[in-house]
């Protein structure tokens, strides 16, 4: 019989911090860091994510760490096989706000391992990532 992955729907919520934001067109130079709070669900497995339907706010904060802005983000992807499941909370649009409109899309580096994942499953994910608007 040959392997196969189990997906499941699950809840996912978590924060992100944005540092080092840059806009290569100069259209959004106030925007220099943020803080992301997600919430979404999906279904899922170690490698792969579907269905995934969610929403994020993302505070925006000028070069003085002053908020100057707030964002909301759709997140939508119908199926998504990539490094790690976990990029789908990182894909969707701006809905409103600051950058409203633009796609977004991003990937992360995890700290655990997909090997781990499949053999003991998975709770919290700490890493590292990329997210890029537009």
């Amino acid at each position: 019989m040959p392997y196969r992955v189990m997906q499941r729907r699950v809840a996912a919520r978590g924060n992100l911090q944005l540092t080092g934001c840059t806009s290569p067109d100069g259209s959004a130079t106030s925007l220099r860091s943020g803080w992301v709070a997600v919430r979404a669900g999906a279904e899922v497995s170690c490698t792969s994510a579907r269905d995934v339907r969610g929403g994020a706010v993302i505070t925006w904060f000028g070069g003085d760490g002053r908020p100057v802005g707030v964002s909301r983000l759709r997140i939508k992807a119908d199926r998504l096989a990539t490094q790690h499941p976990a990029d789908a909370l990182l894909t969707g649009t701006i809905a409103a706000g600051a950058l409203k409109g633009e796609r977004v899309r991003g990937g992360l580096s995890p700290a655990a391992a997909i090997l781990g994942c499949a053999t003991r499953g998975m709770g919290t994910l700490p890493g590292n990532g990329k997210i890029t608007f537009g």
